[in-house]
């Protein structure tokens, strides 16, 4: 009998071992796959605010004009 139960034991903490290795494995990807997402996202952001950069500096800077400024109607 004691050694069914030495066997018993030995088998629970080999499928004890199994079953926080195939965890662990399943956790270190989950993280990769999180990692390669926020990277993916960090590059579509840099993407998207390079874009709105350019399309701010096509238009040209907007310039305040005074009021006492007359304005230039062309060559006299």
């Amino acid at each position: 009998m004691q050694r069914f139960a030495d066997r018993a034991m030995d088998a629970l903490v080999w499928v004890v071992f199994v079953v926080l290795f195939i965890g662990a494995a399943l956790l270190v990807k989950v993280a990769a796959a999180l990692l390669v997402v926020l990277v993916v996202l960090a590059l579509l952001l840099g993407l998207t605010l390079r874009v709105l950069r350019r399309t701010r500096t096509t238009r040209g800077p907007r310039t305040a004009r005074s009021p006492r400024t007359p304005r230039r109607r062309g060559p006299r």
